[in-house]
């Protein structure tokens, strides 16, 4: 996830005892090519990371269509780096240096035929983006027990959207040298999906 912190610097305020100053500068503009903007809710905004994005592989370094990984960014209004502060300390957990929390970054496996999603880091980062604190700590998400208007759903449905309309990005990332044959398998399958949604949309608006 250390790909992420490089890429640009956002600047916070510092806290004034335990609660952020209303003074805090705007956010620098994350840069489009990089991350692509799937949503905000009244406590953050949502990012994935369009450049990284890619599948899994299985022991014998094999392209897995089933698994996609994505580093994904998610930036903190002043109302939330105070809840997770509060948190934190209820909870007797340090809070140095989390005065300039701006967000976090997480990397997700998603395995398609499980329908889960495995957020398998968590990054806390400060105002320039360098790491805080890491939390190694694993968590599966069940996607048919989610909400379908829940923020975490629309996030996540967003990401595998995107993964599966890029089939080809995707699996390249994994092995730059696929002949001629997978990639064509790829194309067919990623043509089928986009046509699918498309009918799926044009049913919807009936």
């Amino acid at each position: 996830m250390k790909k992420l912190l490089v890429i640009f610097s956002i600047l916070i305020c510092s806290l004034g005892g335990s609660m952020v100053s209303a003074a805090s500068p705007e956010l620098e503009e994350i840069p489009a090519e990089v991350f692509e903007w799937v949503q905000s809710s009244s406590r953050m905004d949502y990012y994935f990371n369009r450049q990284q994005i890619h599948f899994g592989s299985n022991a014998r370094g094999e392209v897995d269509t089933n698994i996609i990984i994505a580093p994904v960014l998610k930036v903190y209004d002043e109302l939330m780096v105070n809840d997770v502060i509060s948190k934190r300390r209820w909870n007797g957990k340090s809070v140095e240096g989390f005065n300039q929390l701006a967000g976090v970054a997480e990397y997700l496996k998603f395995d398609i035929k499980a329908k889960t999603v495995k957020v398998q880091n968590t990054d806390y980062l400060d105002y320039t983006f360098t790491v805080i604190e890491q939390d190694p700590a694993e968590q599966e998400i069940k996607l048919e027990e989610l909400s379908h208007q829940s923020f975490a759903y629309k996030f996540y449905a967003a990401i595998l959207d995107y993964g599966m309309s890029h089939q080809v990005d995707l699996a390249k990332r994994v092995n730059s040298k696929l002949d001629a044959n997978s990639i064509a398998k790829l194309e067919k399958a990623q043509t089928e999906y986009k046509a699918q949604k498309k009918a799926g949309k044009s049913a919807a608006n009936e």
